[in-house]
């Protein structure tokens, strides 16, 4: 009896931490299968009993992950059965689930949790058995049964379009081009690595001045770019230059470095008016850097003018002596020729670009929205309740094909713009009404006393609705407003039915663009869910944190913000 409690004292080491602590490990057992009922489990040897049920848990989880590891060895390679990374990775993985599982259910057993609570009790196992048969089933077929090369051999394609795509990879220094003769692009983008190193900088200009520890900051960003670099650098059918690409992930993540290292110096030695004076500047900054993308991706002539001064020669005046590789265009011979038109944009950036406007833009109509129809005069009033009953009385698709018909008989006699900034400006009408209305529930929450005090020292109406009203409503607001973005983040999927090449469409397509990978359209559609999902998870984690500085996550945050 000594030796085997020894042994059970041993594997209770091995434990977690949070499981070591005999409150920790009730609270999280009557959580999730309820309390004990059996009544010869008492406080002396409630431990004993715990390290028990763990010890078996593992012992049992281990042989089935050695079993499921032998079989998923043979599956990958059945002549030899040498083990594989996959088979590695897929036993890991059973033997947590399995280790889970099986612990919830041996718990409930051998403490009659039942006994207190049936319902809890059950479901604490049928949801721990439904994970775990949904989770194994996922687990085997990503690594043993789907076939990953479509996603591999298109993952710049998602990413910006074929065309971007071709001037990336049939440009002069390309990886794929067997000498210079071959290739006949101009390597545009440049465009879209300028626009990511101003988004790397303020975001790390924002986690520092948020006051973010540097543990907090640097390991989870450490580690989601140690993925990105994986992903990106990955030999498996590569069609572009990897160094190049390593050279300007590492720049971009340099940017990140020295926004936060800036902003966190600047938040510790100085007080907090002027913090909130950087945060302030950093939104700015990112408004900017939404419009800066758009810019520079098809600059107006003064910018191109403007490189032609700085010694740049349009690249498309000499483009056979760069097709015959005689000459490599500059930076800014490429600033003063042609940029790449809205028509070829594609891929992820269209979505990112087109939810940001609904943001950014949507935010901005929002505003204006929601105190145009609080106001007493007509003449805000009036039109303001009519664009917002009329564009919330429609579906999004609906206005999408109201964009690519009809938009542009109203649009040409002032400008005649592309089906992506179409896009671009009914997402921010249609983001901007459901905002407004977000905004007008936290402007009629603003107290009275605030505004009478605003007016007592002397603050013009203009100045309360926005240094007084606004700030109180889109705090009251954060969560709903944070809901409208991630939305719209996923509403960017409709954007296929109206022939936009954006991340989904070109996901949907890819099993055609290439005999060999017919028949393979699930692995695309679920790498898109995953895409789509860590963005929206992002988002919602940001408005947490917002929501925490704020002082509005606990009872009687209000007062505090």
């Amino acid at each position: 009896m000594t030796t085997i409690k020894k042994v059970l004292d041993s594997m209770w080491a091995l434990a977690p931490s949070a499981l070591k602590s005999e409150t920790g490990i009730r609270e999280l057992e009557e959580s999730i299968v309820g309390k004990s009922g059996n009544p010869w489990i008492n406080h002396e040897n409630e431990r004993v009993v715990s390290s028990f049920v763990l010890g078996l848990s593992i012992t049992m989880a281990f042989a089935f992950s050695m079993e499921s590891w032998r079989a998923a060895t043979m599956e990958l390679n059945p002549v030899m059965g040498q083990p594989t990374g996959d088979a590695d990775l897929l036993a890991i993985l059973y033997f947590l689930l399995a280790a889970f599982t099986y612990w919830v259910t041996i718990s409930s057993m051998v403490k009659l949790t039942w006994l207190k609570s049936t319902s809890t009790a059950l479901l604490g196992i049928s949801t721990a058995w439904i994970i775990f048969i949904v989770s194994t089933f996922l687990i085997h077929w990503s690594l043993i049964e789907a076939d990953w090369v479509v996603v591999w051999a298109n993952r710049d394609l998602v990413m910006m379009g074929q065309l971007m795509k071709e001037q990336m990879t049939q440009s002069p220094g390309s990886h794929v081009c067997i000498n210079e003769s071959n290739c006949y692009g101009i390597n545009q983008n440049f465009r879209l690595w300028w626009s990511l190193y101003l988004t790397f900088g303020i975001l790390g200009g924002s986690y520092g001045a948020s006051g973010e520890k540097p543990r907090k900051f640097l390991v989870p960003f450490f580690a989601i770019m140690g993925l990105v670099a994986l992903i990106a650098l990955n030999p498996t059918e590569v069609s572009y230059k990897t160094d190049t690409v390593q050279v300007k992930l590492a720049i971009a993540t340099l940017w990140a470095l020295v926004g936060y290292g800036l902003a966190y110096w600047y938040s510790k030695n100085n007080e907090e008016y002027k913090v909130n004076r950087l945060k302030s500047y950093l939104a700015v900054s990112a408004v900017a850097t939404f419009f800066f993308a758009i810019l520079i991706m098809d600059p107006p002539q003064f910018v191109k003018d403007g490189a032609e001064v700085l010694g740049g020669t349009p690249a498309q005046s000499f483009s056979e002596d760069i097709i015959a590789g005689d000459r490599t265009p500059s930076t800014w011979d490429k600033l003063a020729g042609n940029g790449i038109e809205a028509s070829q944009w594609g891929g992820l950036f269209v979505n990112l670009i087109i939810a940001t406007a609904g943001c950014v833009l949507g935010f901005g109509i929002g505003v204006v929205l929601a105190f145009g129809r609080q106001s007493d005069q007509a003449f805000f009033s009036i039109p303001s309740i009519a664009v917002i009953e009329l564009v919330r009385s429609g579906p999004l698709i609906c206005w999408l094909y109201f964009a690519v018909f009809m938009m542009p008989d109203l649009m040409d006699p002032f400008y005649n713009a592309e089906d992506i900034i179409r896009m671009l400006l009914m997402f921010g009408i249609f983001g901007g009404c459901y905002i407004a209305e977000v905004l007008r529930g936290g402007l009629q929450a603003v107290d009275s006393g605030q505004k009478e005090a605003a007016a007592a020292l002397g603050l013009s109406p203009l100045q309360t609705k926005l240094q007084v009203e606004l700030p109180n409503a889109v705090r009251t607001t954060l969560p709903s407003i944070i809901s409208v973005f991630i939305g719209l983040w996923k509403d960017t999927t409709l954007l296929f039915i109206v022939n936009i090449l954006d991340f989904f469409k070109l996901a949907k397509d890819l099993p055609n663009s290439d005999l060999r990978f017919l028949g393979d359209f699930l692995e695309p559609l679920y790498v898109t869910a995953v895409v789509f999902w860590i963005f929206a998870f992002y988002l919602s984690r940001v408005s947490m944190k917002v929501e925490k500085n704020l002082g509005l996550v606990r009872e009687g945050g209000g007062e505090a913000a």
